[in-house]
């Protein structure tokens, strides 16, 4: 009785699997779309919501794929803080009752457009389709979406497509319509011109101004924050490098890890915190990149400045409440070395600048440079730009003119037009100490970095700065604004420091830049924190964004691996 029993129950359940495959094959499959995250500097509303339309209408298809209302997955996010990532699309898809979704977002940084997104199983039964891209112009978001929505249909839905129509290369895309999405505020813009020249390095520097088709920058998510300095290095030794930037009073720690900008740490200051600059270097010879933090005490106007190292599972201070700006330079021959100087009771700066080297369990005075005293710690580099075999001194001066001076202080040269440009200052007093009215003090304006370096490897160095520029940006000694803003690499012509090559114009303000393996490639890339908006009324909060440049096309890069 008991084996006719087990044969019965058998039966059934063979029965039943055999039947419950089919009917379950006849329920349409659910697909909820959450709308595309847009980043950008202009309302792109209008072009998220087209998204979702073109989505729903190329994945529906009649008794097999029901795409939900949009509204449905708009309500379902309006509680969701931050990003959403695969994890929270399958708790929103849960959360719905659906059994596929579909989340992503779209970047848009001047001309170039990159889309990001991805299909996930909420069963977990198939892979996730997944799409990452970048174009020059919006035409190519269609073509896009098309070749997404294919891919789709095809690996999840065994859904036979009669044509696959691929997505446009920048080589072959019209340029855009202004009247698609045209918007008073745009994030790169060019110079003027109908032709250009553009650098063999990278097509995105050029020597003369004006329109091209070029891909090859990237750009982080934007921060509602003033970042006033940057620095790039390997933080924790594995062999991979970190970028390391600040706020007024934080210090944040990031990587690019395959395209993707991921916090690894944020560590804050006290209130009283006022962060001035940011360096990576590994001075103490660990194997761990120091980060070196100048901070000056608003209350007290006395520097405390500190050095975080990572101890292997969170960043401590290895040394603090010290009197020194600190500034790392990479130089030529030597490679990363430590420069400092001190703050003075009624000055920004004392005189002398030295070399610190990892002493006695600190940061001690190794040597002193010999300089010409008007130059501080900060806008000036070591090298040799006039390719005369001898090292010279590159500084600007209180106009932001670049000038190449003897050790001793002789002016070899300077520019024409004003370089470098910074809103970041220290108040000093003015000569009625006992004066306290703000418009008495006096600001000491803090200069950019310069790099010299051999980047087209034809054995003479080049010169890297920042040029930011506005109207009326240097005419007043109590106030600075930058609207605009290129890096520009100089070479010695005979005569003077010659333009090579610049980046595109971009919009907003160049706080600080590196020129370091930034995207962990192998190759070097110009990193800049760009401040859309510094947010000094109450009207508007603050903005900024990193992007990177490649320093070689994608194409030379696969060359030189082989």
């Amino acid at each position: 009785m008991g084996i006719r029993k087990t044969i019965t129950l058998l039966a059934l359940v063979l029965v039943g699997c055999l039947f419950s495959g089919p009917l379950r094959a006849e329920q349409p499959a659910k697909v909820a779309i959450i709308p595309f995250k847009m980043n950008a500097d202009r309302d792109l509303s209008f072009l998220r919501d087209g998204i979702v339309d073109m989505l729903t209408t190329r994945l529906a298809w009649e008794n097999k794929v029901v795409v939900m209302p949009k509204e449905a997955a708009e309500n379902a996010i309006k509680d969701v803080r931050g990003q959403v990532d695969e994890s929270v699309a399958r708790q929103i898809g849960t959360a719905l009752g659906a059994d596929y979704v579909l989340f992503g977002s779209l970047t848009v940084f001047g001309q170039s457009v990159s889309m990001d997104a991805k299909m996930v199983d909420i069963h977990g039964v198939k892979p996730p389709v997944t799409v990452f891209n970048q174009s020059e112009g919006m035409d190519a978001v269609i073509p896009n979406i098309n070749v997404f929505a294919t891919d789709i249909n095809e690996k999840v839905f065994g859904r036979v497509v009669a044509q696959r129509r691929e997505a446009a290369t920048p080589a072959t895309q019209v340029p855009e319509s202004p009247g698609i999405y045209a918007h008073p505020e745009k994030l790169l813009g060019s110079s003027g011109g109908d032709q250009e020249q553009v650098s063999g390095l990278n097509p995105d520097f050029i020597v003369t101004a004006g329109r091209r088709e070029s891909s090859s920058f990237w750009k982080s998510q934007n921060f509602e924050a003033n970042i006033k300095a940057i620095s790039v290095g390997d933080v924790d030794a594995d062999g991979q490098k970190e970028t390391a930037f600040i706020t007024q009073g934080q210090v944040f720690v990031y990587r690019n890890a395959e395209r993707r900008f991921l916090k690894l740490k944020e560590i804050s200051g006290d209130p009283q915190d006022s962060f001035i600059s940011v360096d990576v270097a590994d001075i103490n010879q660990n194997g761990r990149a120091e980060i070196f933090v100048t901070n000056l005490n608003s209350q007290r106007k006395v520097l405390e400045s500190f050095v975080l190292e990572w101890n292997g599972s969170d960043f401590v201070r290895i040394s603090e409440k010290n009197n020194w700006y600190y500034r790392v330079h990479d130089l030529p021959t030597r490679g990363r070395v430590l420069f400092a100087q001190q703050r003075g009771l009624t000055s920004a700066f004392l005189s002398g600048i030295y070399e610190l080297a990892w002493q006695n369990g600190n940061y001690e005075s190794a040597s002193t440079l010999d300089l010409p005293n008007d130059i501080n710690v900060f806008g000036f580099m070591l090298g040799d730009p006039m390719h005369e075999g001898g090292e010279m001194v590159l500084t600007f001066d209180e106009e932001d003119h670049l000038r190449i001076l003897s050790r001793s202080g002789k002016k070899e040269w300077k520019s024409d037009e004003p370089y470098g440009g910074s809103v970041n200052y220290l108040e000093t007093q003015s000569n009625d100490a006992d004066s306290k009215k703000e418009e008495d003090k006096e600001r000491l304006y803090l200069g950019q970095r310069i790099f010299i370096r051999d980047l087209d490897k034809d054995g003479k160095e080049e010169v890297i700065v920042v040029k930011n520029q506005g109207t009326g940006s240097r005419l007043f000694k109590r106030f600075r604004n930058y609207s605009s803003s290129e890096i520009v690499n100089l070479s010695w012509d005979g005569l003077g420091l010659a333009l090579n090559w610049k980046t595109r114009k971009v919009q907003g303000y160049v706080s600080d830049f590196a020129i370091e393996d930034f995207d962990n490639d192998g190759q070097n890339e110009i990193v800049a924190a760009v401040v859309l908006e510094q947010g000094v009324s109450l009207l508007t909060k603050p903005k900024s964004v990193i992007i990177s440049y490649d320093l070689i096309q994608p194409e030379k890069q696969d060359q030189s691996a082989q």
